[in-house]
């Protein structure tokens, strides 16, 4: 089934898109190819293949985003529209029976080519892994969607025929973003450029990095990292950051001590999406740096340090800044990625996204949202937790270079229940 593609113009690529489309080409290795994804875990029976092809192609004008492609050739760099082929896009898989093989699935669908010619994304029935249940598996290339929007397009894809907005919060407000003060972008700029300062940790030639992965989840109550956070006057993602930083210090100790620095460099991505942008193709964030507590501490104490560190971040003035250069300034901009993805520059990734609302296909509850996370070649770790339900998800990717780095999913949830356990408050949930 080959639909028409949306008549909105999207803007020209930025630096981000670039960045990604080149790292795609270059991967040193299909786990390293920037792919990211959702997977939806569903109560009901598994959804006719025909049905939900019309369904997508009834939605395809809402979402630019899977109808374009990123093409460098012939000219400057620009979104083109093409035409999906739903019976190319839209498939189903049977999962074998048995633990662990639902995971094994998405890992073989992370590393899977996605469509070059045509957008590339990818929307897989899963089933046969357990009764009464299936997922939809959402897969695209980051060059043409952040983890953010992928939220944005399961809403759409899976709800009203209508075009009931999706629930989703976009960064930035609907009205025109205030112009910032000339004093707030130069702030903002000097806090950027202090944090894109070389820090050499993880590209030791000695030690290379190899471009191979281990794809890992761990699943966590929502209610304990909001009522931790809560208890340290501190977020969902404070809690997140900390632990991880806490699970990386505690790898470090065991197998790499230079890594066991004060402070941890760690890279954090600020959405900058405004509702204008919902659906369009491309990246709206920016990957911010912030020099985290390290070394040895306890679990509560990292969390207390790491919330004023991450204050600058959750300033509505330094948004604004960045939408500013990011959307004004493409020189500087492309300056700022430029600095920030140089070898002895880049670190782990930890990224949160929070999903309002309860999510369903005809009928059928979303039950939980499992994020997919990418990591490019020169990274040594991403962490991305999706906050939903009762229940929410981290994704991990590990660099296999590592020495015992699977251990730190473990170790990261160990942190967060430790930080519940000495919170200044009781939080239900913890582990006692």
């Amino acid at each position: 089934m080959t639909v028409l593609t949306s008549v909105v113009a999207p803007p020209v690529p930025n630096p981000v898109d670039l960045l990604f489309h080149t790292a795609g080409r270059l991967a040193s290795h299909a786990e390293a190819v920037p792919a990211v994804g959702v997977v939806l875990h569903l109560t009901g029976d598994t959804p006719d293949l025909t049905r939900l092809r019309e369904r997508v192609a009834r939605r395809l004008h809402r979402l630019p985003c899977l109808t374009h492609v990123l093409t460098t050739d012939d000219g400057p760099p620009r979104w083109t529209p093409r035409a999906p082929d739903l019976a190319e896009h839209v498939t189903e898989r049977r999962v074998p029976p048995g633990p662990g093989r639902l995971d094994d699935t998405v890992r073989e669908l992370l590393h899977r080519p996605l469509p070059t010619a045509t957008p590339a994304w990818r929307l897989v029935v899963l089933s046969g892994h357990t009764t009464g249940g299936y997922c939809l598996a959402l897969i695209a290339h980051h060059e043409v969607q952040d983890a953010a929007n992928l939220v944005t397009v399961v809403e759409i894809l899976l709800g009203r025929d209508d075009d009931t907005p999706a629930t989703a919060v976009a960064a930035l407000d609907g009205g025109p973003v205030a112009e910032p003060e000339p004093w707030r972008l130069l702030d903002a700029a000097a806090f950027i450029w202090r944090n894109t300062r070389p820090h050499g940790l993880w590209n030791d030639p000695a030690r290379p990095l190899s471009g191979r992965r281990h794809v890992l989840w761990r699943e966590v109550p929502t209610a304990l990292l909001r009522d931790t956070g809560r208890a340290y006057g501190a977020t969902a993602n404070d809690v997140h950051l900390a632990a991880l930083a806490h699970a990386v210090g505690d790898w470090a100790a065991a197998h790499r001590p230079d890594a066991r620095l004060d402070p941890l460099p760690v890279m954090l991505p600020v959405n900058l999406r405004t509702p204008a942008e919902t659906g369009l193709p491309g990246n709206r964030f920016f990957l911010a740096r912030l020099d985290l507590p390290g070394g040895p501490m306890t679990p509560a104490r990292r969390l207390s340090r790491t919330v004023p560190a991450t204050a600058p971040l959750k300033a509505a003035a330094y948004r604004r800044a960045l939408h500013r250069m990011t959307a004004q300034e493409p020189l500087a901009y492309g300056q700022l990625i430029a600095a920030s993805a140089a070898p002895d520059r880049l670190t782990a990734v930890c990224s949160s996204f929070r999903i309002g609302g309860r999510l369903s296909h005809e009928g059928d509850p979303v039950d939980r949202v499992v994020p997919v996370i990418c990591c490019p070649d020169g990274f040594p770790l991403t962490a991305a937790l999706f906050l939903y339900g009762e229940t929410s998800t981290v994704s991990f990717q590990l660099d296999r270079s590592l020495p015992g780095a699977e251990e730190i999913p473990g170790l990261w949830r160990r942190a967060v229940d430790d930080m519940a356990t000495c919170a200044p408050e009781t939080v239900p949930g913890g582990t006692p």
